[in-house]
């Protein structure tokens, strides 16, 4: 994650130099908990649903559920619905500051996966659906898990690199350009989808 969330401990006083950033610097604590806990790549939350991560973001953050018990109060419905224009603009600044086409791939590709699990696991398909389920099914999903698992594995080494920087080394190579294995995931795709 981008910046430290723990639980009961005030985000800012963990990452002071968010008050360095206007869009953040505006929020109170348990919105840039929310923001980030709703928002990173690296969130606890990331493979839940998009409802249901910013759900449990509000949760995590401190908002309440109202009185049934199953919902959040109108403070965190207004938050995770997108009405707190504050929260909105800190949204849109975390994900400039976090872009990454490598995550944003990786991001993509599980959407698109989860999206044909879903349409295989509905009961009641048209004809045309059970065709196009097919179709997606044949080649197409088996595809799309392996290049799932190369961008993980990637991120992975890329992310121990950071950690480790002897295990990367320099990024050029004897000629002094940049070694193939460094551009970034995306090229090296399209470069081999468009080889075939």
């Amino acid at each position: 994650m981008l910046f430290k969330v723990i639980a009961g401990k005030d985000t800012f006083e963990l990452n002071p130099q968010l008050k360095a950033i206007e869009e953040f610097e505006r929020l109170t604590d348990r919105q840039m908990t929310y923001v980030i806990l709703a928002t990173d790549y690296k969130s606890p939350f990331k493979k839940l649903s998009a409802d249901e991560r910013k759900f449990q973001a509000a949760l995590s953050a401190g908002y309440k559920l109202d009185h049934t018990g199953k919902r959040l109060d109108t403070n965190g419905r207004n938050l995770v619905q997108g009405k707190v224009g504050t929260v909105v603009a800190a949204i849109n600044k975390y994900n400039d500051l976090q872009k990454d086409d490598d995550y944003e791939t990786l991001l993509s590709v599980t959407l698109l996966i989860s999206q044909i699990r879903e349409l295989n696991n509905r009961p009641d398909k048209t004809v045309a659906e059970l065709e196009k389920a097919v179709n997606l099914n044949v080649g197409k999903l088996d595809k799309l898990v392996e290049t799932k698992k190369k961008l993980e594995q990637i991120l992975d080494m890329r992310e121990e690199e950071e950690i480790d920087p002897s295990l990367g080394g320099d990024s050029t190579g004897d000629d002094g350009l940049v070694n193939q294995d460094d551009l970034p995931l995306l090229s090296q795709i399209n470069d081999a989808y468009f080889e075939k």
